[in-house]
């Protein structure tokens, strides 16, 4: 056991007190960013980010149109560099021609999500209608062809025939549509529709399916399906042929929402929580149909495949990037990259301009063109660092190497909200490698690089950015100390004379759960224990010990405890005299805290009684009275109220018995009680009062000699 002295004075705690010894304290946080995956939850424009982590200047991206309706679901070249776009969920068309976007036209029915060039025409595919709707250059709109496919997802062009790729109430379809009728070339019971479609350079089509995920070739010579692949995926949802061999873009759970026009939003600053799960993947189908995945992502999913300047371009969502993937041997040191990112939620569609690349972009709908030429100049904004829950800031390391004609910024700011707004700082000046921003402290932090270029062709590579904070010591915040019954003892393991024969109060049995037990804590009763619960917390989720004293409403402090480490406390209170105390607690976090910054909180708790002296019995007298007994006593306690009174004949068989107000309010009660005939046996009563802290007091009366010959 514990004990604590004052004097010839002994407490006794119910509870072995962890042994005091030195606390291994938390590390100071500190970031590296010098892997890929250390760059994920950045904002980078103008900057390429390499499997290996390096940056460097990117392809040069800019915006050239936006539309109002959030969302482009389709996209096709017009012929003349300009392209056919379909945006919205009302069938609405658009042309963008000469750097300017122009509405086209509507369709009826719902969201348009492919369609295809049709000589100087537009064929549009709205989803519900089973039908195909042809557009001329004025925006001039008539039916074109039934078609037994309610939803579909690709359109191409074979001739003076349309291929249909999509699915229907029985499955996938894939349709041939002339002018005025269409057939069905091939169909998929087990499969919900055809997602994507290209041609095989053999006169027949590469298919990707929703649902198994499966790759298909249709054979127009045989007129048949061939499975080539099960993906581990739902869906394909791009196809595209480079030099003989099959690239494919599979994800997991994109269809449903295409289908529903309520695509993802563009997620926020701080990097989504994601789980291992494999959202999509590029698999690459080799001309002897062995599968090779060159990329998969937890984060992203797949919209678009393009082969552009020796490399495979991917479209991905929710981010928007632009991710790039060497199609020769620079795939062996360089596996993959992010070559751009348009900011806004996806990247959808690829189409050629020329030698550049118009890209379409959802969530706002925007067009972005695409060179070769590099950029001159690049930013990223590095994902939101966060104290705990406010921090120091310190210094940052960079890097970096900058060939003549090149250089590298690095800037700091600093906000109190989880996503940067006006009220976080302005960024710093530039700041040398080492040296400290003069930024106040604060909860969020995030750090800028800017790349640039004088020189064409040059560009700066980073290496690594490495930071480090300190997490600000915050003082304990107590919200309370709550005072159980008197009575009611909380340890980890119970006392050896745990409840014993001593009755326990009701109140008291109601916080005493059936084993004794109350999460980890054990809850037992033992007369002259009192407990207390510590409602306290750390805003640094430090660990906390307490320094304990009873405060006398008279007299000096007793220090009970100096490093208790746990959130309940229970002492024995026989020693000490009756009378008020206040518990007052102090809340540390030296077991976390270096030793030059522990803080403490103090709570001191409205006051209690310690009450071991039982009420005194007075008056006691049993007068003969009609068919019964007269009894009439007084009881007193000096401390508290007493709240129980009761009579027995035997003292086995108890009458709860009310003072003469009906009411226990006082320290002092009357009691005239007449006891009737038949509850009487022998020739004396036994009284016993009770105070509210469960001190008790009983006394016997003589029936006198009246009431005996009675």
């Amino acid at each position: 056991m514990c004990h604590v002295r004052k004097g010839s004075m002994r407490w006794m705690t119910f509870l072995l007190s962890a042994a005091v010894g030195v606390s291994a304290l938390a590390d100071q946080p500190s970031a590296t960013f010098s892997g890929f995956n250390d760059w994920l939850g950045s904002e980078a424009r103008g900057v390429r980010i390499g499997a290996d982590g390096r940056l460097r200047l990117a392809p040069n991206l800019r915006r050239v149109a936006q539309l109002p309706e959030g969302v482009i679901w389709a996209a096709v070249p017009d012929g003349t560099g300009g392209a056919y776009l379909s945006a919205g969920t009302d069938g609405k068309l658009f042309h963008y021609v000469g750097g300017q976007m122009k509405p086209l036209g509507q369709v009826k029915g719902g969201i348009v999500f492919a369609m295809a060039r049709l000589g100087q025409d537009l064929i549009v595919a709205p989803t519900g209608e089973g039908k195909l709707f042809r557009v001329t250059p004025s925006g001039d709109v008539k039916p074109f062809a039934d078609i037994d496919a309610r939803i579909v997802w690709s359109l191409a062009v074979e001739g003076d025939a349309v291929l249909v790729a999509g699915g229907a109430e029985k499955g996938a379809v894939l349709v041939q549509a002339r002018e005025g009728s269409s057939r069905r070339l091939a169909e998929l019971a087990d499969e919900t529709a055809f997602t994507a479609m290209t041609p095989d350079g053999q006169g027949g089509w590469y298919l990707g399916s929703h649902g198994r995920g499966l790759v298909l070739r249709y054979n127009r010579l045989g007129d048949h399906l061939e499975t080539l692949m099960d993906t581990p995926f739902e869906e394909v949802r791009a196809l595209t042929l480079v030099d003989g061999q099959l690239y494919i873009g599979a994800d997991n759970g994109l269809t449903p929402k295409f289908s529903t026009g309520q695509l993802e939003r563009r997620e926020g600053y701080l990097q989504a929580d994601t789980s291992a799960t494999t959202r999509s993947a590029v698999i690459r189908l080799d001309k002897n149909r062995v599968p090779e995945t060159l990329w998969q992502s937890a984060q992203s999913q797949v919209y678009a495949l393009t082969a552009w300047k020796g490399q495979l371009l991917v479209g991905t969502g929710n981010r928007s990037r632009l991710f790039a993937l060497p199609l020769g041997k620079a795939r062996d040191t360089d596996p993959f990259a992010v070559v751009q990112e348009l900011g806004t939620a996806q990247a959808t569609a690829f189409l050629p301009v020329g030698g550049d690349l118009l890209v379409v972009g959802s969530n706002p709908a925007e067009l972005h063109l695409l060179s070769e030429a590099q950029a001159t100049e690049g930013t990223l904004e590095s994902k939101i660092l966060k104290g705990a829950p406010i921090a120091d800031w310190g210094r940052a390391y960079l890097d970096a190497e900058a060939p003549t004609g090149t250089n590298v910024e690095l800037q700091f700011r600093t906000g109190s909200t989880e996503t940067p707004d006006a009220t976080w700082s302005t960024w710093t000046p530039p700041l040398r490698s080492g040296e400290r921003p003069a930024l106040p402290p604060a909860r969020f932090a995030q750090f800028r690089l800017r790349l640039s270029s004088t020189r064409g062709g040059a560009t700066p590579i980073v290496e690594t950015v490495s930071l480090y904070w300190a997490h600000r010591n915050l003082a304990p915040v107590w919200e309370g100390v709550d005072i159980m019954p008197p009575g009611l003892v909380i340890t980890r393991t119970a006392p050896p004379d745990d409840i014993g024969i001593e009755r326990v109060p009701l109140e008291t049995q109601k916080l005493i759960p059936a084993l004794g037990y109350m999460g980890a804590e054990k809850r037992s009763f033992r007369r002259g224990g009192q407990s207390f619960l510590f409602r306290v917390n750390d805003p640094n989720g430090d660990a906390l010990q307490f320094t304990i004293q009873l405060v006398p409403e008279h007299g000096s402090p007793i220090l009970l405890e100096k490093a208790w480490k746990e959130r309940f406390f229970s002492f024995d209170t026989l020693p000490v005299p009756d009378g008020r105390y206040r518990l007052e607690v102090t809340a540390s976090d030296a077991p976390s805290a270096p030793f030059n910054a522990v803080l403490t909180g103090t709570w001191r708790t409205a006051p209690f009684t310690v009450d071991h002296t039982p009420p005194a019995l007075a008056e006691l007298s049993a007068v003969p009275e009609g068919g019964g007994v007269r009894l009439k006593f007084v009881a007193r306690d000096e401390t508290s109220v007493l709240k129980e009174a009761a009579i027995s004949a035997d003292g086995e068989h108890w009458l709860q018995i009310v003072p003469e107000d009906r009411v226990f309010d006082q320290k002092e009660e009357r009691f005239d009680v007449l006891v009737p005939r038949e509850a009487l046996r022998g020739d004396r009563l036994l009284v016993k009062v009770v105070d509210q802290y469960n001190n008790e007091q009983s006394a016997a009366v003589s029936l006198s000699e009246a009431g005996k010959k009675r």
